[in-house]
């Protein structure tokens, strides 16, 4: 476990955290073992303790359930985070499971989670930033026009206005001559009343980037 954790640390963290202006090498640590899932049993108490307390604003910060109402259509999304993975159930569906370290082939379920439907989705990498309270995921995105995919990124953030609550994905799609389509949902915390909507779906005309099965 020290080793890999080692091994880690000379890699250039996607995760950000910080009491203060910089970030420490104990916070440093706790994020790399929180994203992979290290084992703890070699590992510090005071490391341990951090870990735990991390989790805990990951898991109070950066979790729930959501609903969107649409005009014709809802929806419920539950998302949860262990230590290493994360876990996003639709309703009445398999959960979708990302856990870091390697590509994750999402398939269909990952392009209806973020808001590319009938699309494939593969995640190679994600970032959480307590701070902003988001979390952004890279990966592709399948497309008919390029066998090798379109880059995708997709960026999860949790807002409160007074005791309100809300999750908004924005999704994206790099087209060519790096034309961006982008697509954007919002949804309300179970329990609260918000307003929820859905952008971006009057751009699917741009024949840069495709959607459907031309």
């Amino acid at each position: 476990s020290l080793q890999l954790l080692d091994s880690l640390l000379q890699e250039n963290y996607d995760f950000q955290y910080s009491a203060s202006t910089m970030i420490s090498l104990r916070n440093i640590s706790s994020m790399a073992v929180i994203k992979y899932g290290i084992a703890r049993d070699e590992l510090p108490l005071p490391l341990i303790k951090e870990l735990q307390h991390m989790e805990g604003l990951v898991k109070s910060n950066l979790t729930g359930e959501f609903n969107f109402n649409g005009v014709s259509y809802f929806s419920k999304l539950k998302i949860d985070w262990e230590p290493g993975e994360w876990r996003f159930t639709i309703l009445n569906q398999q959960p979708v499971q990302i856990r870091a370290g390697g590509r994750q082939c999402l398939g269909m379920a990952g392009g209806e989670l973020f808001l590319f439907e009938n699309r494939e989705i593969s995640i190679d990498d994600y970032k959480i930033d307590l701070e902003e309270r988001n979390i952004t995921f890279y990966g592709m995105c399948s497309s008919v026009k390029n066998s090798e995919g379109r880059k995708f990124k997709s960026t999860i953030s949790f807002t409160k206005f007074h005791t309100m609550e809300a999750m908004k994905i924005n999704s994206e799609v790099v087209g060519d001559n790096e034309k961006v389509k982008f697509k954007e949902r919002i949804y309300s915390k179970a329990g609260y009343v918000w307003i929820t909507l859905n952008l971006g779906e009057e751009s699917d005309s741009d024949s840069s980037v495709d959607y459907g099965s031309d």
